[in-house]
């Protein structure tokens, strides 16, 4: 019988997440709703496209899938993010976003080709990889940033809805661009700029579908309609508590025995 405990890894993370001063409140967990039924359409889909040796597109699947995962931890972790400067926020914001997302996907199906890749390839696991999800992070961080600065006068569901996928597929051009330079200095080659564009629209696109669930929750859920709003930086922080003021010297005098 195979060991599930390492499958059970990143819910058990989430629960904890849960267990958050800011998230001890019965609808934070709402947050199920899109996991379960990612897990289930995504654990369908790749076992389709397994039973057919289409191991690419299963791969697709169950990253998209650990995607879901760092998102939650995004969407759990967002109410102390406010209190903190730009760019900060930003920075833990990616890295929840890398951590969980890469432990989701090390511990599925796709982790075990990583895992033989590693014998004779160790910097897919150890650099590859994490520099993957890190960089999803920071797209992911960054657009909520941009689409939050559309949003300043007065939040509006269309307008985080249209704005948030053209925030992802400019930040996944820019990291690919930054990429594919790297790429084109170190092997000395060409670049092929136009396939290029083609799969950053994809990734965008795949992006945007992985945090849809999300902003429909938030957008039907008060408690995660707050916590978007954190996200996007619409919340301004908590106000540090007035100083007391001074009593009175009249009121000191008849006070005085």
């Amino acid at each position: 019988m195979p060991n599930l405990l390492p499958l059970l890894l990143p819910w058990l993370v989430l629960l904890a997440l849960l267990a958050l001063p800011s998230n001890r409140h019965a609808r934070a967990w709402w947050i199920w709703t899109p996991l379960a039924v990612f897990a289930l359409l995504g654990a369908s889909l790749a076992n389709t496209f397994d039973a057919q040796n289409n191991d690419g597109v299963s791969n697709v699947i169950q990253a998209g899938l650990a995607a879901v995962f760092g998102l939650a931890a995004v969407w759990l972790v967002g109410a102390g993010l406010v209190q903190r400067r730009r760019a900060s926020a930003i920075l833990l914001m990616a890295l929840a976003f890398a951590v969980v997302s890469l432990l989701a996907f090390l511990v599925g199906p796709a982790g075990e080709q990583v895992w033989d890749l590693s014998r004779w390839e160790p910097l897919a696991l150890f650099l590859y990889l994490p520099m993957f999800w890190l960089t999803g992070g920071l797209v992911y961080a960054g657009a909520l940033n941009l689409a939050g600065c559309t949003c300043r006068k007065r939040f509006d569901r269309v307008r985080v809805s249209v704005w948030l996928p053209c925030c992802l597929w400019v930040l996944w051009l820019v990291a690919g661009s930054a990429l594919g330079g790297v790429v084109t200095l170190v092997s000395g080659g060409g670049f092929d700029w136009f396939a290029f564009v083609i799969g950053s629209s994809a990734i965008a696109l795949l992006s945007f579908a992985a945090v849809l669930p999300f902003l429909v929750l938030s957008f039907a859920c008060p408690f995660y309609r707050e916590r978007l709003k954190s996200l996007l930086r619409l919340t301004p922080p908590e106000a540090a508590p007035a100083a007391a003021s001074p009593q009175p010297l009249a009121e000191r005098q008849v006070a005085s025995p």
